[in-house]
């Protein structure tokens, strides 16, 4: 009985030269003979497991955080805010679509800076400031004030997603990559479960010193600023100076993301980089699917708890906890779907069936008889896997592209 050895810096090539079968072990080059495990792949299987334990839980717990802050408005209209500060509908449309022109103007200049420096600093200063900014919310007298401090929730949340998507390049192999994202994104429509549950807590408060709404915000703020100053001395930057690595499991991780991405590896920055970014028409292709995805995305997370109260004449703190059935449901399946699409190393098919599952569920909610409160919830759930499912599926796809 033999079995080829094959060194952590043993490149693919050299491999398929002395005989090796070629396959993946958890986005991994395996080689193996007579069913043996190789060294280059428990070495793979250790240093993925580190990442895991090590990065993952962390990114996941900060997004659940991110997504509370920017989205627990909706649950805060339920619970009076519209009527407190005197908005009219127009308004509180407003406070909600702000957000999104901060995020959009500052995306690129904040990843610019996340690029050219410290990950671990920038994030952690980005959490700080919007963390900051989601619980002084709870002091908005009026549309301007609440306008003002969604607009700076937005400023300082548009570099954290696509930062994380960056980041996560640095440390996983494409094959690797979709379950993770998937499941780092499944934690968004956790958070809407968790929203939720916290909401219909928060609603049975009784207090003459403030609303409901600003308990709301005070209580899913504070925790963000707290966790932003682990995270800037936690998180590491590269694998290159992780010191949870030894050594040679540095050269190893390093070895095989360059050899998985090819001449994609190089992290470098310019100008010229950018500008061939705006040039590449499938930039453009990109942008018009994510855009679509993404207006059907967050109209559900903005207005689910709205719909919910909608079908029937539930209480508020009902309304709240009846919001959490369809969240935690998006979270199942996304998870599952990252998987399912990284077993098979296929996007594009998984992401236009969780489409289809949501275009079924809008237009469920579009036709189904208001007496149907049990199928009209039902469509939100189905309506809220499906929008959820796809992103992390579509993001794993541009990004291994």
């Amino acid at each position: 009985m033999t079995t080829q050895k094959l060194s952590p810096t043993t490149s693919i090539q050299d491999a398929e030269k002395s005989g090796g079968k070629e396959g993946f072990n958890d986005g991994s080059f395996v080689v193996e003979q007579e069913n043996e495990p190789n060294e280059r792949a428990i070495f793979t299987k250790r240093i993925v497991s580190k990442l895991d334990r090590r990065i993952l839980p962390l990114l996941c717990i900060l997004y659940l955080l991110s997504y509370i802050d920017r989205s627990n408005i909706g649950n805060a209209k339920l619970d009076g805010l519209e009527e407190d500060l005197n908005m009219s509908q127009s308004e509180y449309k407003w406070s909600l679509s702000i957000f999104y022109f901060s995020y959009v103007i500052f995306d690129l200049p904040s990843n610019i800076i996340m690029r050219r420096w410290r990950p671990s600093y920038w994030l952690g200063i980005l959490m700080f400031l919007w963390g900051t900014v989601a619980t002084v919310m709870a002091a908005s007298t009026n549309f301007a004030s609440l306008a003002a401090a969604r607009f700076f929730i937005g400023v300082f949340e548009a570099g954290f997603f696509p930062g994380v998507i960056y980041f996560m390049s640095l440390w996983y192999t494409r094959q690797e990559y979709g379950r993770r994202i998937s499941f780092f994104w499944s934690f968004s429509s956790l958070a809407g479960a968790f929203g939720g549950l916290i909401a219909y807590g928060i609603s049975t408060i009784t207090d003459d010193r403030l609303k409901t709404w600003q308990w709301l915000f005070i209580i899913e703020g504070i925790p963000t600023v707290l966790l932003a100053i682990f995270t800037a001395y936690y998180l590491p930057n590269s694998p290159e100076t992780a010191k949870f690595l030894t050594n040679e499991e540095k050269e190893f991780a390093t070895t095989r993301l360059a050899e998985d991405a090819g001449a994609s590896y190089d992290h470098s920055w310019s100008w010229s980089q950018v500008i061939s970014v705006f040039k590449d028409w499938k930039s453009y292709i990109y942008m018009a699917i994510y855009i679509t995805g993404t207006i059907a995305l967050q109209g559900v997370t903005l207005f689910l708890p709205s719909i919910v109260s909608n079908l029937g004449t539930w209480s508020t703190p009902v309304s709240q906890a009846l919001t959490t059935p369809p969240y935690f449901l998006a979270f199942l399946v996304t998870v599952a779907v990252g998987w399912s699409s990284d077993k098979f190393f296929e996007r594009a098919y998984h992401m236009v069936i969780t489409n289809i599952f949501a275009l079924v569920g809008f237009l469920l909610l579009m036709f189904l008889p208001a007496s149907n409160v049990a199928g009209n919830y039902c469509a939100a759930c189905i309506v809220t896997i499906g929008v959820y499912a796809n992103v992390a599926v579509k993001v794993a796809w541009f990004n291994n592209n």
